[in-house]
């Protein structure tokens, strides 16, 4: 028998830095949208999906480069990888793969909270000049 992925807990995704946490509960309400079987327009949550991480990421971005942020590039990179992701999603979608954006859809929280950690949270831990911030 197989045991289920344990549940992404809310707090997982925040970072103690308002601005961030504050398109953090964005991203989370989007994506609980999207894994809700009675909302499930999965075309209208990957565009509010898509739209929501090219600001997101463009605002990370900014705060990053503004500050000399020293792990920008790899940051970033992470960026591009995830919007070109929810933008093959959208293909997908496109392209009648319903299963792969299920899929997908379910695993987001998982890899977001991961993001959220390896990432943003020493990009908070800096920008609020925090040693942390590796």
């Amino acid at each position: 028998m197989s045991q289920a992925a344990p549940k992404t807990r809310h707090a997982d995704i925040f970072v103690g830095f308002k601005p961030i946490d504050d398109l953090h509960h964005e991203f989370e309400s989007i994506v609980e949208a999207l894994n809700d079987p009675a909302e499930a327009d999965y075309g209208e949550h990957l565009l509010a999906l898509h739209e929501h991480m090219l600001r997101h990421t463009a605002l990370e971005e900014q705060y990053m480069l503004q500050e000399n942020y020293p792990h920008y590039t790899v940051h970033k990179h992470e960026h591009d990888r995830f919007v070109e992701r929810v933008a093959d999603m959208r293909r997908r979608l496109d392209a009648g793969d319903i299963d792969a954006v299920r899929h997908y859809a379910a695993e987001l929280m998982g890899w977001f909270a991961a993001h959220a950690h390896n990432h943003d949270a020493p990009l908070a831990a800096f920008l609020k000049g925090e040693s942390g911030g590796r």
